[in-house]
């Protein structure tokens, strides 16, 4: 009976985690990198410019974007120079204004402000 335990701890774990809902991508490190641009963009297509975009560099070249619209940090983007790896260049993205990035996007992907910040 006692080894029976852990078994069911781990399928109630199991059944926990597959119901808790998507993955979590943590923000990048900003580490070696400084501020290079800020702009306003339009991240939802429709013509208004309601996101800032902040860029950042580091001394490999590679950059970083953060969007934030309506004081909602809401997508990082990281670009790094010398790889194709979507490992090492993505977009993120919080969904549904919870504050944790629960989508990954690959570069050439179309992304948008979410809808809970329109």
């Amino acid at each position: 009976m006692a080894a029976l335990v852990p078994v069911v701890l781990l399928v109630a774990m199991i059944c926990f985690i597959r119901t808790a809902g998507a993955e979590q991508f943590d923000p990048p490190a900003l580490d070696g990198f400084a501020v290079h641009s800020e702009r306003e963009g339009d991240g939802d297509g429709d013509g208004v410019n309601e996101t800032h975009i902040r860029q950042y560099m580091n001394n490999d070249g590679d950059s970083l974007f953060s969007m934030t619209t309506a004081g909602r940090l809401w997508a990082w983007s990281l670009n790094t120079r010398d790889s194709e790896s979507a490992v090492k260049n993505y977009v993120i993205r919080d969904s549904d204004c919870d504050g944790i990035f629960d989508e990954v996007y690959s570069l050439d992907e179309d992304f948008h402000v979410p809808e809970c910040l329109k």
